[in-house]
């Protein structure tokens, strides 16, 4: 997902941020790895852009999602997101940072995502949780594409092992 903003620079949203994408079944079992799919849909909150050079941007990035599995036994999930991108002179850009998902019992998910030019998906990496989700892992890739300026939808797919 792309979205223009000045000149011809290409703003992604994260998802998210990006996102993403750590919805857990109600009735896990310890040690069980499930298979995870959805939808995204973002707001982006902050996107502070620093020009170092003549075509070279840096940007600080804070964004909310609403996490929607397929499965409607799952629960939906809030997610925050941050994240730092770079845009180059040759209009290649990067992007990484951390989510964390909290669900409705206060439980948490954190996560890492990476995203660029480079990549024709994006990655997420479930890194640890709080709650029921203490020591969960997965991860999975997602897409997602810009609506307007400040609001992108896109889908997740992935595993989530409970601890």
């Amino acid at each position: 997902m792309t979205m223009t903003f000045n000149m011809t620079f290409k703003l992604p949203f994260v998802v998210v941020p990006a996102a993403l994408l750590s919805l857990g079944a109600t009735a896990a079992l310890a040690g069980e790895t499930f298979q995870q799919s959805g939808a995204l849909g973002c707001i982006i909150d902050k996107w502070n852009e620093k020009e170092v050079e003549k075509g070279h941007k840096l940007v600080d990035s804070a964004i909310r999602c609403a996490v929607i599995p397929d499965d409607p036994n799952e629960e939906k999930v809030f997610e925050t997101c941050s994240g730092k991108y770079e845009y180059k002179p040759d209009e290649s850009w990067k992007g990484s940072g951390i989510c964390t998902d909290t669900y409705k019992d206060g439980s948490t998910i954190v996560m890492d995502w990476e995203e660029g030019s480079h990549l024709k998906e994006y990655t997420y990496n479930k890194t640890g949780g709080t709650g029921k989700y203490k020591g969960v892992a997965g991860g999975g890739k997602y897409t997602y594409d810009n609506i307007n300026d400040s609001f992108s939808g896109g889908r997740y797919k992935g595993t989530l092992t409970m601890p």
